[in-house]
């Protein structure tokens, strides 16, 4: 008869894969990830504004001191402000006055802008968007078209600046017209009712909506008609003020920031909470006596080494590890006391077993390979049987 050896342990000489290989992998795959979406944003974002951007007191090739220079010394009397308060105290006559508006920051509120339309009958925003741009020009909204590049665009308006100028050279920010009131002028279009520069009427003043900010720039301005186009249209009137608001605004304006929508008690809340944790830290992380050194090796008994894989199969039903485990033990051990070669095969372990405990040959093959135990009862009378198997085996070797 022959019998099914049982299943061998895996070979010690068996070339494995390591896991520093998959580890290794899985970061060079992550990496790849990670530089691909590195160069995505990259190339699709839109350009980053310089934190001088539109600066009138800078000479970067972001700011706007050259511009500002020239219509100085063209006789306007240009003045600078970084608060609505600084703006307030220049006093200047609405009806002789431009105002530039450029919120870099994104900072002022609706009561702040509906103010600005009272300083000067003449306002003129940069590049400015949603809320911002809806409560300096009603109905008019972001497009779609623009180009973030820069192109060259050709007056097709009436604007008395546009005309002069002919052309600009400017990457553009594009406002939707179709949706606005009457009296609303587009120029340099970029698309279908898509215009880089809006003139409408509020009533408190004219507004000019300028989506090709940057050809006020030092860096553009020399480009194409850009500088006519910016000297004709910030130099009409005797008075320019040029106001970029600063971070100050926050304080003063009206828009939600977080310290104004923080309830009052969240924040001594918080402080409970922290020194709360950090006594709780202090607590559990105290010392409770020296470290005891151990000396090295540490011989763990069999039992011990047994009971713990025994507890690690039982926890992952891992039954057929487990009965594996016990025959391959049980095998080997018969064979040693049995005087077998350590190459002989189960078929000799169970011959010999059979032969010296005077047991059925079949019986000891059962109980060795075939017998599956279906329950953790099952297998674990399988185990006693083998324990007794090899106890037989001992009083029988001892007696011969």
């Amino acid at each position: 008869m022959t019998l099914e050896p049982p299943p061998a342990p895996p070979d010690p000489g068996v070339e494995r894969r390591s896991p520093v290989r998959g580890i290794l992998l899985g970061v060079a795959i992550g990496l790849v990830f990670v530089l691909v979406a590195i160069v995505v944003y990259a190339v699709t974002r839109t350009p980053q504004r310089e934190p001088d951007y539109l600066s009138p007191t800078s000479g970067s090739p972001a700011g706007s001191r050259a511009l500002v220079a020239v219509l100085r010394d063209q006789g306007v009397d240009v003045r600078t402000a970084s608060t609505l308060d600084e703006v307030r105290d220049l006093d200047v006559d609405p009806a002789r006055t431009t105002l530039v508006v450029f919120d870099y920051y994104f900072v002022l509120g609706p009561t702040q802008r509906r103010e600005l339309l009272r300083i000067a009958d003449r306002v003129v925003v940069m590049e400015p968007w949603d809320d911002e741009l809806s409560d300096y020009a009603p109905g008019v909204v972001l497009g779609e078209g623009g180009d973030i590049l820069g192109s060259r665009y050709e007056t097709d308006c009436g604007l008395p600046a546009a005309v002069k100028a002919e052309a600009v050279e400017a990457w553009a920010t594009s406002y939707d017209v179709s949706g606005a009131e009457a009296g609303v002028e587009g120029c340099f279009a970029t698309g279908e009712d898509e215009f880089a520069v809006v003139t409408t009427r509020t009533r408190q003043a004219e507004v000019t909506i300028v989506g090709i900010a940057s050809a006020f720039t030092n860096g553009d301005i020399l480009d194409a008609g850009n500088a006519a186009f910016a000297l004709n249209l910030l130099g009409e009137r005797e008075t320019l003020v040029w106001y970029r608001p600063s971070l100050a605004e926050l304080e003063a304006g009206d828009i939600p920031t977080a310290v104004s929508r923080t309830a009052p008690w969240l924040t001594p809340l918080i402080i409970l909470a922290l020194a709360a944790g950090l006594a709780a830290a202090i607590w559990r992380g105290r010392r409770l006596g020296p470290l005891v050194t151990e000396r090295l090796p540490v011989v763990v008994r069999s039992n011990e080494t047994m009971e713990g894989r025994a507890r690690l199969y039982e926890r992952a039903g891992a039954r057929g590890h487990a009965l594996d485990s016990l025959r391959i033990g049980a095998t080997s051990r018969l064979a040693t006391r049995c005087g077998v070669p350590r190459g002989a095969s189960v078929d000799e372990v169970v011959t010999a077993v059979a032969a010296i405990t005077g047991r059925d040959r079949d019986a000891v093959a059962d109980l060795l390979v075939r017998r599956v135990p279906a329950t953790d009862a099952e297998l674990v009378a399988l185990s006693d049987d083998l324990l007794e198997l090899e106890r037989d085996l001992a009083r029988h070797a001892r007696g011969r």
